[in-house]
């Protein structure tokens, strides 16, 4: 460990911890239950997101259980998706797309939640689905694959304190820190990033030591992790990360820090609050280095920009959007813009996308193997290679109907104008059952992100049957 690291990680600690001794030696004796527990302790699914901490005598009952609190959800879906490729100029023929597919999607989780005491919580959830196993090469190269089932641990932790004063949290869980829906940038610590199209879906925590130190009679928090690499435990991978809240008249103001000894250094900030009928967020995140690795030519040889290259160059991203609810219509409005300070420059991102077609060409046009090899590369390339994106959400439930809603989701890549737009159209036949009609359009210029990697401007239109439930 250098001494610019050690020195960065170290007066990020100390600062946060001479707020923490600030403010508690200003703040009143008595413990503000509310600001410590939020919404969690009558949660009815529990999650491992940041949150409360158990409590004392008036709310015991709610804290305690004779018995283990055992729950899940089920979700299924079956899809019959119609692709055409050439609709708009009239190369296709709307009787006769190019893709004919029928889906089908099963998963699972089930819970426990075990809380003996006040003092103590054990909680955990496996994840099950689709498909049911995959083959696992043997650790001998000349034994055949084993299928092993597909099931994973997703949440495994104990919550437990110290004299009602300090909580503790140990073990794999879900950390929220940013506040964006599409893109979240100070997001630093879970192993999923936002799939923007189930931007709501929890995503998969890594595993920590989480220290929560609420300020008594205020609602100001401050958080201490120790991250764990299940995958190679040892120092160098180890991560440490601090986290500081603050509540501000109506505004919330989040401060935090990451470092790990192999990877870039991160700080990040966030704000969440209220602006008239809207709620508005931000968040901004900077880092010294990137994980990131960066394709600096692909043509004629191939050259990465490998994350030691650029371990002194500092990047920023950030993020800003609103959300907008109106329960007496059923209607809610979100939009968010996100500046990706780990992009390509326009005229790098074009360059590097011309090299890889002359060598796609190169290697026998995108028909040939070799080709398809270099066709692939290149869109992963294109993924997240924008400077800036944006996207709207837009829903409205009992449209002439208590059981009729209507949504429209669209992502678009500021950069190079390309994107999707995917309406839907749901019934419910029931509280578990629903019906879906989803059209769904790309554009955008031929290498444009989104119409590339989709493969062109194409339209999809998706008719299916949902079943959900939880127990």
């Amino acid at each position: 460990m250098n001494r610019a690291k050690m020195r960065f990680f170290t007066l990020v600690f100390l600062a946060c911890f001479a707020a923490a001794t600030t403010v508690a030696q200003e703040a009143d004796d008595e413990f503000d239950m509310d600001s410590l527990f939020g919404d969690e302790m009558v949660e009815e699914i529990p999650s491992g997101q940041e949150g409360g901490a158990p409590n004392a005598d008036p709310l015991a009952s709610l804290l305690t259980s004779q018995g283990t609190r055992i729950g899940g959800s089920f979700s299924g879906s079956l899809d019959s998706a119609f692709t055409w490729e050439d609709l708009w100029t009239g190369g296709t023929s709307f009787f006769d797309p190019e893709g004919k597919d029928l889906s089908l999607s099963l998963a699972s989780m089930l819970y426990f939640d075990a809380r003996p005491s006040e003092d103590f919580r054990a909680y955990g959830s496996v994840k099950a689905g689709l498909p049911f196993s995959f083959a696992a090469k043997a650790d001998d190269p000349t034994a055949a694959a084993i299928n092993v089932p597909n099931i994973r641990i997703f949440e495994l932790f104990s919550d437990f304190n110290l004299d009602d004063k300090i909580f503790f949290r140990f073990g794999k869980s879900t950390v929220k820190w940013g506040v964006g829906y599409f893109w979240s940038p100070a997001d630093v610590i879970n192993l999923e990033s936002i799939n923007i199209l189930d931007a709501e879906a929890q995503r998969e925590g890594p595993i920590s030591f989480r220290a929560h130190l609420p300020i008594l009679g205020t609602q100001n928090n401050f958080y201490f992790y120790t991250i764990l690499n299940s995958d190679d435990i040892k120092y160098e991978t180890t991560a440490l990360a601090s986290k500081a809240e603050f509540l501000l008249g109506g505004y919330e103001l989040g401060l935090g820090a990451y470092y790990r000894y192999d990877t870039a250094e991160r700080a990040m900030l966030t704000l969440t609050g209220p602006l008239g009928d809207f709620d508005v967020f931000g968040e901004a995140m900077v880092s010294r280095g990137s994980a990131k690795t960066f394709v600096t030519q692909v043509w004629p040889s191939q050259t990465l920009s490998t994350p030691s290259d650029h371990r002194g160059n500092y990047y920023f991203s950030a993020s800003a959007g609103f959300r907008y609810s109106n329960s007496n219509n059923n209607f809610n409005a979100l939009g968010q813009y996100f500046f990706n300070g780990e992009g390509y420059g326009d005229s790098t991102r074009e360059s590097l996308i011309s090299q890889s077609r002359t060598a796609i060409a190169a290697l026998g046009g995108a028909d040939t193997d070799p080709g398809k090899l270099a066709a692939a590369a290149l869109k992963g390339l294109v993924l997240n290679s924008g400077l800036h994106y944006a996207a709207v959400s837009l829903s409205k439930g009992e449209l002439f109907t208590e059981n009729l809603s209507v949504s429209v989701v669209v992502v678009a890549n500021l950069s190079d104008w390309s994107g999707l737009a995917k309406p839907t159209l749901s019934y419910s036949l029931s509280d578990n059952l629903s019906l879906a009609l989803s059209p769904t359009f790309f554009f955008g210029p031929e290498d444009g992100e989104y119409s590339y990697i989709a493969g062109g401007n194409l339209v999809s239109l998706s008719l299916g049957m949902n079943v959900s439930g939880s127990f």
